[in-house]
């Protein structure tokens, strides 16, 4: 093999060089003055092949950027919902300034396999890029078909006429990442390549993911996530744009935890403080001697209630309490080891927490975290919002925007998570999932309470908040109650609930053909025969019929 001329080698060096320099002054702008990256500029290059690629993502990256921040600045924020098809990405676009793909829609409408299932991330790991790019395209068309037909229109008709930003930045479920650091990455390219602005990654386990609303969560460590978003922050730092990540944590309703290799974890994990043998090694006894089902989840639950679970710090301030001091010393203690241990920012490991207690002449607890560990070998996890404060700050600088997941719409837990993580990065945009999953009827909110509860948690940061699945449900509703209707009364259930609602609230799908673009296609099929054709889709008499039904 030929070796390459030194002048060549200098040119490609400089050129690596200038590139380098490059990414590092776009580091240094506004977008990302709160961003801590855990590698270089020239790790960066390093990746890039010489080829430049851009990204119609890209643009919408900044756009959607833009959004949040000028709703940050005003205390308002950007309400959006779970788009199911491109109708809906197209409607929403006239009334919403973001769009969202749920996760959840796509395991039960959309999965690669066509095997719908609920939200347990088990679908194909391009299931949702594939839906977004579905989305964007129909985005990417309807914004071709307006500007051909406006521009088509003589100067005074098109002052008057209507013009929709379709461009709607799309945000989309990355769930876990599907796997190791290279899934997330790779994932997280699909999701530039196919026109997701946004993405959003969560902290539990790919093994055992679960819905933010079902039970059986399992945590990742905090620093296995943070993992997640710096692998994330990379793979779009290496395609040079500027995708918003969301980082989403599920702290408050975990009960599992993977792992306690993470300090910042071990004041949430629970141990057993009772001296009995460990759960493991109770059920593989039982299950040796032919228990199954039922029966072992009533020895668990037996097992459970006997261990007295709880976590350290419970523990040792249950002993100060116990112990033969007068209270004015039991105060001085407890009072000791909350300042030692409590708050969000004094997250000390085991071995810490058990010198401080040492210090306080707690000394012969008995507290194991290992004896409650699950046959899957999971620790168990105290779930709360201090939990979900604690990550968010770990996950904050690594991340544009932090999602609790809540099981309800808690003005309170808002307001904690909300004041938690600005104590200390008070620049930090927040999400809010309005979820379908709750009963909000049952909420104990007044109907006044409820419209107003997107502009008060607005107030407090939360500048993006969506509906997960109510493209889902509306389809749904709207399904059902027209079938009933149209298999009672035929054309005249049709013509009444769908045909003349359409043309009194000026939806365009009324004029079918004309919305899925037959007339951008003659202009097409037009400008490739000298601007006439025998064959247009939109002819004499298809005009005149639509005509005549937008006039009915």
């Amino acid at each position: 093999m030929a070796s390459v001329p030194c002048l060549i080698m200098e040119e490609e060096e400089e050129r690596f060089d200038a590139e380098v320099a490059e990414v590092g002054a776009w580091w240094n702008t506004e977008r990302f003055a709160l961003t801590k990256r855990a590698y270089t500029a020239r790790d960066v290059v390093l990746l890039r092949g010489t080829l430049r690629q851009s990204y119609a993502s890209g643009e919408m990256a900044k756009k959607l950027w833009r959004t949040l921040r000028a709703h940050q600045a005003a205390g308002t924020a950007s309400r959006t919902f779970g788009a199911l098809d491109p109708v809906q990405v197209t409607m929403m676009a006239k009334h919403l300034d973001t769009i969202y793909v749920s996760g959840w829609q796509c395991s039960s409408t959309h999965t690669s396999t066509n095997e719908p299932g609920p939200d347990l991330a088990d679908y194909p790991y391009d299931t949702v890029p594939n839906k977004v790019e579905q989305l964007f395209c129909a985005q990417l068309f309807h914004d071709r078909k307006q500007r051909e037909a406006r521009m088509s229109l003589p100067r005074a008709e098109r002052a008057h006429a209507p013009s929709v930003d379709f461009l709607k930045p799309i945000i989309a479920d990355g769930d876990t990442g599907f796997g190791g650091t290279t899934t997330t990455a790779k994932l997280c390219k699909l999701f530039v390549e196919r026109g997701a602005a946004g993405v959003h990654l969560e902290d539990q386990s790919s093994v055992t993911k679960k819905c933010g609303h079902m039970a059986g969560k399992v945590l990742v460590a905090v620093s296995e996530h943070v993992d997640r978003l710096v692998a994330a922050r990379l793979q779009f730092d290496i395609m040079g744009v500027e995708t918003v990540l969301v980082a989403r944590t599920d702290a408050v309703a975990a009960t599992l935890i993977e792992t306690n290799i993470d300090a910042r974890d071990h004041q949430f994990i629970l141990g057993a403080t009772a001296k009995i043998s460990s759960l493991t090694v109770v059920l593989s006894h039982a299950m040796a001697t032919g228990k199954s089902g039922r029966e072992l989840e009533a020895i668990e639950a037996a097992w459970t209630a006997s261990a007295q679970l709880k976590t350290f710090g419970e523990c040792v301030r249950d002993a100060i309490l116990a112990s033969t001091n007068g209270d004015d010393e039991k105060q001085r203690k407890l009072q000791e080891w909350s300042d030692a241990t409590t708050g969000h920012d004094k997250c000390l490991s085991h071995e810490q927490a058990r010198g401080v207690a040492a210090s306080l002449g707690v000394t012969s607890v008995f507290w194991d975290w290992d004896l409650p560990r699950t046959r899957e070998g999971f620790y168990r996890f105290r779930g709360s919002v201090a939990a979900a404060i604690v990550r968010g700050r770990a996950f904050a600088p690594h991340a544009d925007v932090l999602w609790m997941e809540t099981s309800s719409p808690d003005i309170d837990e808002c307001t904690a998570f909300a004041e938690g993580v600005h104590a200390v990065l008070a620049e930090t945009m927040l999400s809010y999932n309005l979820s379908p999953s709750f009963n909000w009827d049952a909420s104990g909110m007044s109907d006044a309470d409820m419209a107003a509860f997107i502009p008060r948690v607005a107030g407090m940061g939360y500048v993006w908040q969506f509906i997960t699945l109510a493209g889902f449900h509306a389809d749904a509703l709207v399904t059902d109650t027209f079938a009933r209707d149209f298999a009672a009364r035929g054309m005249l259930a049709y013509v009444e609930r769908i045909q003349r609602e359409e043309r009194r609230h000026g939806v365009e799908t009324l004029e079918h053909q004309k919305w899925s673009g037959a007339n951008f296609y003659d202009r097409v099929l037009k400008t490739v025969q000298g601007g006439i054709s025998s064959t247009a889709a939109m002819g004499k008499g298809k005009l005149r019929s639509i005509y005549i039904a937008t006039l009915a």
